[in-house]
C-alpha cells in the first residue's frame, strides 16, 4: 500500500477524478490545491485546472492551453485566472479569492508558460500589431496546437483591413513552423 501525504481532502481527490475521467477517460491526479476563502477548492493537475462551480461536489475543468493569463493580486487575496474565448468575445474571467496561493500559484504558472508553443508578436500599423499564440496541453507533446491572437491597444477587429491582416499574419506563423 502506497501511503501519501496530501493538504487537500479525499473528497476532493474524488471530484476531480470523476470531472477528468468525464472530459478525457483518464484519471488525472491532484499536483497542487487551495482552499479558498469560501471553503471551496481549486487543483491543477497535469492536464488541467479544475475550477469550483455552483455545487460543491463538482469541478469545471479547464485545459491548461485554454488558459490565456493568471495574475495574484496580494492587495485584495485574489487569484485571477483568464480563459482564452473566440476571438471578438471578452475573456472568461474567474476570481478565487484565497489567502495565498502557495504551491498552487507556482503550478498556474509553470503549467500556463509550459502550454505555449510559439508567441510571436507580428506588427500591422506601425509597431501597433496581433501577438500570435500557438498552445497546446503540456501534459503530453502530440496533443494539437491552438491559435489565437490578441490585437494591441488601438487596433480593433472592426477598422477595415485589421481583422484579415491580422488572419494572414496567423497563416504566415502557422506555415513558418508547420503546423
Amino acid at each position: 500500500m502506497k501511503l501519501r501525504r496530501t493538504s487537500w481532502p479525499r473528497e476532493l481527490a474524488d471530484a476531480v477524478t470523476v470531472a477528468s475521467r468525464d472530459a478525457s477517460g483518464a484519471k488525472d491526479d491532484i499536483l497542487a490545491a487551495v482552499r479558498l476563502t469560501d471553503g471551496h477548492w481549486v487543483a491543477g493537475t497535469r492536464s488541467a485546472v479544475y475550477l469550483p462551480t455552483d455545487s460543491p461536489d463538482t469541478f469545471r475543468r479547464v485545459g491548461w492551453e485554454k488558459i490565456e493569463r493568471a495574475g495574484w493580486d496580494s492587495e485584495a487575496s485574489i487569484l485571477n485566472i483568464f480563459e482564452t474565448t473566440d476571438f471578438g468575445t471578452p475573456l472568461r474571467a474567474t476570481e478565487l479569492k484565497v489567502d495565498d496561493p502557495g504551491r498552487f500559484g507556482q503550478l498556474l504558472r509553470e503549467r500556463v508558460d509550459a502550454s505555449i508553443v510559439i508567441q510571436r508578436h507580428v506588427p500591422l500599423a506601425g509597431k501597433r500589431g496581433v501577438r500570435i499564440i500557438g498552445r497546446r496541453n503540456p501534459s503530453t507533446t502530440d496533443a494539437a496546437v491552438t491559435w489565437n491572437f490578441v490585437l494591441d491597444k488601438g487596433l480593433e477587429p472592426d477598422h477595415p483591413g485589421v481583422l484579415d491582416a491580422a488572419e494572414a499574419a496567423l497563416r504566415e506563423v502557422r506555415e513558418e513552423f508547420g503546423i
